[in-house]
């Protein structure tokens, strides 16, 4: 096994040592997952693949994305999972699931926000009309367990610099008239869709708040904080921070967001809404100081103080009731994240 396959191995055996147990309700279930070939889909397929092949839980999984077959192709030891199946398709014009699907991720999402400038329609109605699209669907099976709705910690919209922590019931404060609020908006939309739903079916529905994760396959050419700091790390730097630095994330590593979902999956309280993320805050500085560490000569840290548009502003989740219903923790640091992420694309760049 290549280094960089061995070290994702590694981390997903790792969150599920003395954990998997938390799902065995998924044991021999067909489990459905739009945007199956994403960052996160990716990751959930890296867990079906320990749990099927180690701990006997003999799960089929439809993946279903705009490229399923040629993610298969590229990735082949994801691809030749037994009980695996891959399905192209647009969820936008998704019609019906197959009779004995029980457990249904929704995480297909437009999520690179290059798009808001160029194709912002394109967003609003793949965030939007395709959760329509798969509740609809979902409400004529017989017997759905459990259908999770990936939306975003993004609904919250300007978490107040006083407030440390977001919790579920943050209200959230949106400009509507901003083109970058489509993302965001078109999320919060997916919600009152699925709480319209759970109003007229009796569809067990459970949605996800996801915040800002890194770790292994995600990719560099997205324009976000954590991708631009490595990608530019492994190019010498200068790395480049808009605004003084002082804005506030958080960060959680793929293994354990991907468990979270999981367990989510298995464990979450139907119409209930939950947090996923990090609770611990990092500033923009601090984190570029933490990236650039693992690189020498260390590159150079430049911070654009002032500049219009990049207020700062804070992000950062308060995960008590998915930490009160749901049993997880946060298993890895972040310094460690940041350490495997780098890793993993030194060992992908080698080989």
């Amino acid at each position: 096994m290549n280094p960089a396959l061995a070290l994702v191995r590694a981390d997903v055996e790792a969150v599920l040592n003395g954990r998997f147990q938390r799902l065995d309700s998924l044991r021999g279930q067909h489990i459905f997952i739009s945007g199956g070939t994403g960052f996160l889909g990716t990751w959930l397929l890296e867990f079906v693949k320990v749990l099927n092949e180690c701990h006997g839980f003999a799960m089929r999984v439809t993946v279903y994305s705009r490229q399923a077959k040629s993610f298969a192709s590229r990735l082949p030891h994801l691809g030749q999972i037994e009980g695996v199946h891959f399905e192209d398709g647009d969820i936008r014009y998704f019609s019906e699931f197959a009779r004995d699907v029980r457990y249904i991720i929704h995480a297909a999402a437009l999520t690179d926000r290059r798009l808001l400038a160029s194709q912002p329609s394109a967003v609003a109605e793949v965030n939007s009309v395709g959760a329509h699209r798969l509740l609809r669907a979902a409400n004529l099976l017989e017997d759905v367990q459990k259908f999770v709705l990936l939306s975003s910690g993004l609904v919250y919209g300007n978490q107040p610099w006083d407030l440390p922590r977001v919790d579920e019931n943050f209200a959230g404060a949106m400009r509507c008239n901003d083109v970058n609020a489509v993302y965001a908006e078109s999320k919060r939309f997916a919600e009152v869709i699925a709480h319209s739903a759970i109003s007229e079916t009796k569809l067990p529905i459970v949605i996800l708040r996801p915040f800002a994760f890194l770790g292994p396959y995600q990719s560099l050419q997205l324009p976000w904080a954590v991708t631009d700091f490595i990608r530019d790390s492994f190019s010498g730097g200068p790395i480049r921070i808009m605004g003084d630095g002082t804005t506030m994330r958080s960060l959680m590593y793929a293994g354990d967001y991907a468990f979270w979902v999981l367990t989510a999956l298995a464990n979450g309280r139907p119409r209930e809404t939950y947090n996923i993320g990090s609770p611990e805050p990092v500033d923009l500085s601090s984190l570029a100081k933490m990236i650039t560490q693992s690189f020498t000569p260390i590159p150079e840290i430049h911070t654009r103080v002032g500049q219009i548009g990049h207020e700062r502003n804070r992000l950062v989740p308060d995960i008590s009731r998915t930490q009160g219903d749901l049993g997880v923790e946060v298993t890895v640091s972040l310094s460690d994240a940041i350490q495997r992420t780098i890793s993993w694309h030194r060992f992908s760049r080698s080989s």
